[in-house]
């Protein structure tokens, strides 16, 4: 379970660790030393196997601890066992780190970029669970074994018939099949490693004689074209807030310009497309076989919302982490950094670009969920409902998620363990519950939720969620806000040289709108906490069963007193929807059918209606 989403991670550790050299623009100097191509590749990858390692033995180790230490309910977790985690790390997190790892690897190799490792490492992931879903119910074992790259379906299939007590107190062991799925997978690991070594160019891919022409004409040509005398016009600077605003959306354009215009986004477009239609093809579907029509409530609710939500999160991750170090990725930071703009229109203007390909994608995903409805003979789009969920709900959650991602890269101010940080507070945003935080005031940009029916739309969920949501906006433009002050700009990157210049930054325009923020986080805070925890009781996981339990308690020796049963009613009811109120009224016919005479009638009102 950990491996899976820590794919991203590894992604991240792989593609650092073969792009490095093309990054920091070292590689002229690597091609001319006595290095061979073996020594480089296999020193790089066993390094990053080191680095990936070290973080899955810190994420084992964290889930041990919050699985044994964490204050939990009795029968909850079983006594703590050694042999457990070692018997894992050892059949899955280390096979499966270096078959991921080799794949990933010559993928960042090979293309000498870091997008398509990303891309890489989603379609591992995604064909791994089509390919699990695929093949769950085949009859062939073999089959498992040449399906399975990271060993969950075979390890499903072997522990299927076991009872519960056998899956509570034993171990998997090393069963034939399990360990020729382990050896295959790492063979084939071995083969595409191989492939690499003959694959790579220890060479600059345009050292071609005819490229090499063609650029020393164009180097002419530009030698030239800079001797020609220039006019340079005379301006008055002007950097009133109007001036800021321009620059800030100049920003925002340019950036969202320069995503769009690589073909890899048109592959993520392309994807969030199709993945939709995969994930939200059976939304018709029931547990009871009853198939029901692909409604625009239903598609938007669970397609594209729940099914894809994973999707969008790693590309929120991925384009904040773009976007922060465009400029420096491309060795135009100093230029830009030169530029008379101010920190909070460079931040902004990224901001906004990445709300802007969050809402391509999100139209992408859109163009799905309709193609299924129309696929399957449903034509009732109804497009206000489909803008509302998917342009005003969802869009909130991502870019109140998207302030975060933000923030998190500029203060980590190193890309791939940005990305590693981000991940690692999503995962822990979604998994706070089970170490007792509950509250969705303390969870970030968590809401309790929303329900829509074709009876009475979004009913009394919409009021909370927005609500919610406010909250956790003033949060993000809080962190935007210490984003600005923390803003990298020059050589001097250290932890302290920023602070410092942070300090000089907090007095004007970042010190009025963290001021703001912090008046926003504490007005709808407290307005969300009133009406949660003072006009309404609130309960804990463990609080919830307390009544029931009392109730158990107080009238357990009522169970099987003689009571009468109900063979007439007579019932009026009178539903006010706009009130959220229901006058009822009417009579009941009671009648002894026991052999036992009763001297009292025991009458229970249920105190949540």
């Amino acid at each position: 379970i950990i491996a899976m989403p820590g794919i991203l991670v590894s992604a991240a550790i792989f593609g650092d660790a073969a792009l490095r050299d093309f990054q920091t623009e070292m590689h002229p100097f690597l091609f001319t030393s006595p290095l061979q191509k073996r020594e480089l590749l296999t020193g790089r990858f066993l390094a990053a196997c080191t680095i990936n390692l070290a973080v899955l033995i810190l994420a084992l180790v964290g889930f041990a601890a919050i699985s044994h230490l964490a204050p939990m309910s009795p029968g909850k977790v079983g006594p703590f066992r050694l042999t457990s985690y070692v018997q894992a790390f050892v059949l899955f997190t280390l096979p499966n780190l270096f078959i991921i790892g080799a794949l990933l690897f010559s993928i960042a190799a090979l293309a000498r970029q870091a997008m398509p490792v990303y891309l890489g490492g989603i379609a591992f992931f995604i064909a791994y669970l089509f390919a699990v879903n695929a093949f769950e119910h085949a009859q062939n074992p073999l089959l498992s074994v040449v399906t399975d790259p990271l060993g969950a379906l075979s390890l499903i299939r072997l522990t299927q018939p076991w009872t519960l007590a056998e899956q509570n107190t034993q171990l998997v062991g090393f069963p034939p099949l399990f360990v020729l799925n382990r050896v295959f997978w790492l063979s084939v690991a071995g083969i595409v490693f191989a492939l690499l070594h003959r694959g790579f160019r220890f060479a600059h891919p345009d050292g071609g004689r005819r490229r090499r022409t063609r650029d020393r004409g164009a180097s002419m040509d530009a030698v030239t074209q800079r001797l020609r005398p220039v006019a340079v016009p005379r301006v008055s600077g002007s950097f009133d807030l109007r001036t800021t605003l321009r620059q800030t959306l100049a920003i925002a354009r340019d950036s969202l310009a320069e995503v769009m215009a690589t073909r890899w986004f048109l592959i993520i477009v392309v994807a969030c497309t199709g993945l939709t239609m995969l994930w939200g093809w059976n939304v018709g579907e029931t547990n009871f076989d009853t198939p029901v029509w692909p409604v625009t409530f239903l598609v938007a609710e669970v397609v594209l919302g729940a099914r894809t939500l994973p999707l969008m999160y790693v590309l929120i991750v991925l384009f904040a982490g773009e976007l922060v170090w465009k400029d420096r990725d491309s060795g135009l930071s100093e230029i830009a950094d030169a530029s008379p703009l101010s920190e909070g229109a460079a931040l902004l203007g990224r901001f906004l670009a990445l709300v802007g390909l969050i809402v391509v994608c999100q139209t992408a995903s859109l163009v799905g969920g309709v193609l299924i409805q129309a696929l399957q003979g449903y034509y009732n789009f109804e497009p206000g409902l489909y803008l509302g969920i998917v342009f005003g709900l969802n869009l909130a959650d991502y870019v109140i998620l998207a302030a975060l991602a933000m923030a998190v890269h500029v203060i980590v101010n190193q890309k791939y363990f940005g990305h590693l940080v981000v991940i690692l507070l999503i995962v822990s945003i979604r998994l706070s519950g089970l170490i007792g935080i509950e509250h969705n005031l303390l969870r970030y940009g968590q809401d309790p939720g929303w329900l829509y029916s074709d009876m009475n739309g979004f009913g009394p969920y919409l009021e909370p969620f927005i609500a919610f949501k406010l909250y956790w906006a003033a949060w993000g433009a809080l962190l935007l806000a210490i984003a600005v002050a923390l803003w990298v700009r020059g050589r001097e990157t250290g932890a302290r040289s920023r602070v410092r210049v942070a300090r000089v930054r907090a007095l004007g325009p970042v010190a009025r709108a963290g001021a703001v923020a912090v008046a926003l986080v504490l007005l709808t805070g407290g307005f969300v906490y009133y009406n949660t925890n003072v006009l309404n009781d609130y309960y804990t996981a463990d609080e919830r069963g307390a009544p029931q339990a009392e109730y158990e308690r107080r009238y357990q020796r009522f169970a099987n007193v003689p009571q009468p049963t109900i063979v007439a009613s007579d019932v009026r009811a009178d539903i006010h929807p706009e009130e959220r109120r229901v006058d009822i009224s009417g009579s009941f016919r009671l009648v002894n059918r026991t052999a036992s005479p009763i001297d009292s009638v025991h009458v229970y009102v249920n105190p949540s209606i």
